[in-house]
């Protein structure tokens, strides 16, 4: 049995989906600032950036724990790539306002997560 399965591979997406929410809750001014400017320090964008990073946490964390679900596993890699072209969405967007660097950065990681998870989703709905 490989373990290169569409259901480690959505408990791996997951898990950095929890450490990146992580990160929003424990420190959102630095990611806030990288991602948003300056705008991204102020007390208002910490307390969005932490309610972001429980959203990110608890998606992660059931995307990891149903991986192996068969009915309900898919469900969770689908939900997280919609948490991610959210926010592409909202940071194209915004990007006239917003430093390259981030809208950059938020489009290749945003981007990749969400194929990746919706690619995942569609392996572990077939299997």
């Amino acid at each position: 049995m490989s373990i290169l399965t569409a259901a480690n591979a959505s408990r791996a997406i997951g898990i950095g989906r929890i450490a990146f929410g992580a990160a929003l809750i424990a420190v959102p001014a630095k990611v806030g600032a990288s991602w948003l400017g300056e705008s991204g320090t102020s007390p208002g964008a910490q307390v969005a950036l932490r309610g972001l990073g429980i959203r990110d946490a608890v998606i992660g964390m059931a995307q990891v724990h149903t991986a192996g679900d068969p009915d309900r596993g898919y469900r969770w890699a689908r939900t997280s790539a919609f948490g991610d072209i959210t926010d592409l969405i909202a940071t194209v967007a915004a990007s006239r306002d917003l430093p390259r660097s981030g809208v950059y950065g938020t489009a290749a990681l945003a981007g990749v997560a969400a194929a990746g998870s919706l690619v995942v989703s569609q392996l572990m709905r077939s299997e």
